[in-house]
């Protein structure tokens, strides 16, 4: 950047000769290192501000209300109520703004123990214990669990300072591998493509759902959750809105839009009381939501996915999340066609909901049974609510229909009618 800069004061410049090219250059070298520092300057007020903001927005808005005994902490960017109980946060409250989409902070990895918790947080020994082997190499002797972030630390990466804040052991909880790095880390991205394509700030609540009788692991007990909540609010502008997700601590089969509930659905697994200073019709409305209506951008095709059909269904009818559970049973499976593909071998394949190979049903439909419709399967279904009927299938832990004829498929106004 700086011989960038330096290009375009020269390009500037009359052209000269001898002793004043050596002055000129002198000078605006001098100029350039000087706007470099400005810069820099600016650019550590403008996180400075920032960070102000956040910590503004955060107290503004509030904190949940939870029964039992916990510790509010509060860092530079987040804030956490922490369970000696367990351990662990019940909830980290941060904010993700725009300005992640330009961030390029490193990752620092300095876990470390929070200092502000009054009664001592967690800390390495509590994830794995580590000795040096006779060949003088780190041997690490872990329990199988992750230390996973409540809030990411990607989210942090416009600021080293929040960023290094989120290494603390109290924003730590024991998550699985297959859960942490795949659906978990994917509902994470998620979160700031909708913040990026927006151009819209977001609350976001995170933590373990805390009970009696988890498992523990460390010398200090650290409780092992069995489940893993996130609540986003999006505040500004106009068309406010609310959504949660709630996922097992395993590996997850189904798109996150498959984990999607209610924030009043939360609250009462919890006992937690999320944003209770909103007035009570609007926090009503908010905490009611439970689709992700509203959350993907027209312009934004990256993830390929729906939501699934909301159940109950009617009756003999079942979405693309309950196919695995119809497995062995001859059924209707319902869904959004949202991939349509032939292969070398001429067959169709119907993707529902979600794009291969990210879906957890699809239909197919073998070259020698094409003959029996009248359109062309691949092109006519495509875009198109439909629900297949036949006997569910399993095939690499991805449920399916192999529907042979045309009487096997209905649309779904036309079911939704027969209701009616």
């Amino acid at each position: 950047m700086r011989l960038f800069l330096l290009a375009i004061l020269l390009a500037s410049s009359p052209v000269i000769n001898g002793q004043e090219i050596d002055q000129q250059i002198t000078s605006k070298t001098k100029r350039l290192s000087e706007i470099e520092v400005e810069t820099e300057q600016i650019l550590d007020e403008l996180e400075g501000l920032r960070l102000q903001w956040i910590r503004k927005e955060l107290d503004q808005i509030g904190y949940p209300k939870y029964t039992e005994d916990i510790q509010i902490v509060k860092h530079s960017a987040l804030t956490l109520g922490y369970s000696e109980k367990h351990e662990q946060a019940a909830w980290v409250q941060h904010i993700v703004i725009p300005e992640v989409e330009f961030a390029n902070v490193s990752r620092t990895n300095d876990f470390r123990i929070d200092s502000l918790v009054s009664t001592g947080s967690s800390q390495e020994e509590d994830y794995f214990l580590k000795k040096i082997a006779a060949d003088g190499t780190m041997e690490f002797d872990g329990f199988g669990y992750d230390r996973g972030h409540l809030a990411p630390s990607a989210d942090f990466r416009w600021s080293q300072k929040a960023l290094s804040e989120s290494y603390f052991y109290s924003n730590m909880s024991p998550q699985k591998p297959e859960f942490n790095r795949e659906r978990w880390a994917e509902l994470e991205s998620w979160i700031r493509t909708y913040v990026i394509d927006f151009n819209e700030a977001v609350y976001v609540v995170t933590g373990p759902v805390l009970k009696d009788g988890l498992k523990q692991q460390g010398g200090n007990q650290v409780s092992i959750p069995e489940l893993f909540y996130k609540i986003v609010f999006d505040l500004g502008g106009d068309e406010k809105r609310a959504i949660a997700f709630l996922m097992p601590n395993e590996h997850c089969a189904y798109p996150i839009s498959g984990y999607v509930t209610s924030v009043d659905s939360i609250e009462k697994l919890t006992g937690l009381d999320f944003f209770s200073s909103l007035e009570d019709t609007e926090e009503n409305r908010l905490e009611a939501m439970n689709t992700m209506e509203g959350w993907v951008h027209e312009d934004n095709s990256e993830f390929g996915e729906v939501a699934p059909l909301k159940a109950p269904l009617p009756k003999g009818h079942f979405n693309t999340l309950q196919a695995k559970y119809k497995v062995g049973e001859k059924t209707k499976i319902c869904g959004t066609v949202v991939a349509s593909k032939r292969s070398r071998k001429d067959a169709v394949y119907l993707n529902f909901d979600q794009k291969y190979p990210r879906n957890v049903f699809y239909a197919s439909i073998w070259k020698n049974n094409q003959n029996n419709f009248s359109y062309d399967p691949e092109k006519e279904f495509l875009g198109k609510i439909i629900c297949v009927e036949g006997k569910v299938e399993l095939y690499n832990d991805q449920a399916r229909i192999s529907v042979n004829r045309e009487e096997q498929v209905s649309y779904w106004e036309d079911v939704i009618g027969e209701k009616e």
